[in-house]
């Protein structure tokens, strides 16, 4: 659904750099120009990520808004905690709060940025905390991780994800530190197909997303036909964003 109405040029800073937004690929490539017939969407958000800092997610927004009439922006805050623990080896119980209280800082500094577009698109925040604290968000967790130990190749490909994510961090990590990044990795990577499952449940079926998700697109693809239906019939969108 492309939606021709007359965005602002510029919401931000002026002497903030600035991005545009643009397809780098489908997932399933069969939805490539059918997704956009979709009245809403979900944006994830990954705390402390470059591509989330204001131009860079500003550019997200105007992306959105000249194709969905409604979008919910997910805050990846109690899975962030993982991310916590892995970098700095603190205790689950110290992470969880400093992850809820960026989750918060976030939402809060780009709260006006997200009004100045409510005459076009109906954006509203979603935390990870609040679908995780659901009883279906505990199905779908226990579906994925139960996957997850029975069949190889889906496992192959979480670790492999992980690896990926891992590629420029690990030249002077010790190999037992390494294990235990690769494992909090797939955790985390469990944790938010999980949610991801919930809002497909809830009819949003089009994640919008600035970089990759390689062990989706798979499940998107027919890879895992195994799996939990609600992630099969996702479809991911992945954003480039490019300097202007």
């Amino acid at each position: 659904m492309n939606l021709n109405f007359d965005i602002p040029e510029l919401r931000v800073p002026q002497s903030t750099r600035r991005y545009r937004a643009k397809i780098a690929f489908v997932s399933p490539q069969v939805r490539r120009t059918s997704f956009e017939s979709e009245a809403e969407c979900f944006l994830g958000v990954s705390l402390e990520n470059r591509n989330f800092e204001l131009a860079r997610f500003h550019a997200l927004l105007e992306w959105v808004t000249h194709r969905f009439q409604k979008c919910k922006i997910l805050i990846g805050d109690s899975i962030h905690r993982i991310t916590l623990e892995a970098r700095s080896r603190i205790s689950p119980e110290a992470a969880l709060p400093v992850a809820l209280r960026l989750g918060h800082q976030f939402m809060t500094e780009h709260k006006n940025l997200i009004e100045s577009y409510r005459d076009i698109t109906n954006f509203e925040f979603v935390t990870c905390r609040e679908i995780q604290a659901t009883r279906r968000y505990d199905q779908y967790s226990q579906e994925i991780r139960n996957y997850f130990q029975q069949v190889p190749e889906f496992k192959a490909s979480v670790e492999a994800f992980g690896r990926h994510y891992h590629r420029n961090r690990w030249e002077n990590v010790e190999q037992d530190q390494r294990e235990y990044q690769l494992q909090r990795s797939c955790d985390y990577f469990l944790e938010e197909f999980a949610v991801f499952a919930c809002f497909v449940d809830d009819g949003n079926s089009v994640m919008i997303y600035p970089g990759s998700f390689s062990t989706l697109a798979e499940i998107a693809d027919g890879l895992f036909p195994g799996v939990t239906p609600e992630l099969q019939a996702l479809t991911v969108v992945s954003i480039q964003l490019k300097r202007r």
